[in-house]
């Protein structure tokens, strides 16, 4: 620790060597106005130069300590001698922090964001379109607006099936944190179930997979569950035992299907309806099962389409998941089940499922995976089948990673899909995905 000294005292070297150096020449030139200021300089560097010497000599008594510790170990001390130096090099390093900030410039609030393109036997998000393509462009702001307040947007530009260019207000929550236990949000978040819908959001980059299960795509990328919700969502989290008791509590407005994708109605819905949801899980944080979460989600709302006449079903989804998390394992699994009430025919509840199961492998040259997923959705069902994403499939795929540097990333994927009740088309995919954030 002895070095992290030795450090404070180069990082202040300098600063004070220019001070020798530039005010004799500026004694040369200084008018009477100018000595009291130059003599004030002088008493500054003479107290500079004494803290170097009391740091220095401090250095060197350290050195001595553990020079002495080495021959008879006195753990205690050194411990002790090791603290303080470090809460010294945190009081040191907080105050450069805080001139820098009073001198600096404000450069405002950053931008961040996300982009990625593509090539592939198969688009990966429409399956009839083949060769290059061009992903999203994700921005993204979270101000910290205060002790309490939160704020987080994301504008996400992405090219539709037919080559036009849309642009997306993804999210755009405005909250507030009483404490660990306790923020509330409102306006337009990602809906709280299972695991990947808010842990992996809209940049490719962040996902060590080349994209998301299929069914658990964004709305207008043909997913079955609503990826957002408009509304109120309470969310927070409590020490319990050796880990963290997570939770989410959220009530928005009721989607609706328009053109054969779910509409979050984003300016509200004509009949008022709301749906909402949960999510409970618990986190280990130490042990043998560090890195471990599980849970369980619910999720209903009234969602109608526009056919003609319209439909209205009950959607009632629960189920859970699982993620292994770690150095070395990236394990996700998870499971919906669907009781789905016809409202205005006469067939009745409806029951399908969708899951899937991931792992992956934090290799030093990359992160190899494999992924199965599979849905089975019943066509009877209104909900089902106003969805252009609504049939039942099965697919196997193996993919890798290669981080580049930091922020960008090459991935790679083999996957055969089987359709298998709409049609029973069968198709293998070979992708490479350029991601990258900034």
């Amino acid at each position: 620790m002895a070095s992290m000294m030795m450090t404070v005292v180069r990082r202040s070297l300098p600063r004070i060597m220019l001070a020798i150096a530039v005010l004799p020449a500026a004694a040369l030139g200084a008018s009477p106005q100018q000595d009291a200021a130059l003599a004030e300089m002088q008493k500054k560097l003479d107290a500079s130069l004494q803290m170097i010497q009391a740091l220095t000599e401090r250095v060197r008594e350290l050195e001595a300590k553990q020079a002495a510790a080495t021959a008879a170990p006195a753990a205690a001390t050194a411990t002790a001698d090791n603290a303080r130096l470090e809460s010294d090099e945190q009081k040191i390093e907080q105050l450069e922090k805080e001139n820098a900030s009073r001198t600096g410039d404000d450069t405002g609030l950053p931008l961040h964001g996300f982009a990625d393109v593509g090539a592939g036997t198969h688009n990966p998000i429409n399956p009839g379109l083949k060769g290059v393509y061009v992903g999203n462009l994700d921005f993204y702001l979270a101000p910290r607006l205060g002790d309490h307040t939160r704020a987080l947007f994301e504008m996400n530009t992405e090219v539709g099936p037919d080559g036009t260019v849309d642009v997306d207000l993804e999210r755009a929550q405005i909250g507030y944190q009483f404490n660990d236990q306790a923020t509330v949000w409102l306006g337009r978040y990602h809906t709280p179930y299972g695991y990947v819908n808010t842990a992996l959001h809209h940049g490719s980059w962040i996902n060590n997979s080349l994209r998301r299960p299929q069914f658990l795509q964004f709305e207008d990328d043909g997913g079955i569950m609503p990826a957002h919700t408009v509304g109120l969502w309470l969310t927070g989290w409590t020490h319990a035992g050796g880990g963290k008791l997570v939770y989410d509590v959220y009530a928005g407005n009721s989607q609706e299907i328009f053109g054969g994708a779910l509409d979050m109605r984003n300016a509200g819905n004509s009949h008022g309806n709301m749906g909402g949801g949960a999510r409970v899980g618990y986190q280990f944080t130490s042990g043998p099962a560090e890195g471990l979460t599980f849970g369980v989600h619910a999720f209903s709302a009234r969602i109608g389409d526009d056919a003609l006449p319209a439909n209205a079903t009950r959607v009632l989804s629960y189920g859970g998941y699982a993620v292994y998390d770690t150095d070395q394992w990236e394990d996700i699994a998870e499971i919906y089940l669907f009781d789905n009430r016809d409202l205005n025919g006469s067939s009745g509840t409806h029951r399908s499922n969708a899951g899937f199961l991931q792992l992956g492998y934090r290799a030093r040259w990359g992160v190899p995976y494999a992924r199965y997923e599979r849905t089975v959705l019943e066509q009877s069902d209104p909900y089902f089948a106003a969805l252009e994403g609504g049939g039942s499939y099965h697919r196997v795929a193996l993919g890798a990673r290669f981080d580049l540097d930091l922020k960008s990333a090459i991935k790679l994927e083999l996957a055969n899909t089987q359709l298998t009740d709409r049609s029973l088309q069968q198709y293998g995919e070979g992708l490479v995905q350029y991601a990258i954030r900034f």
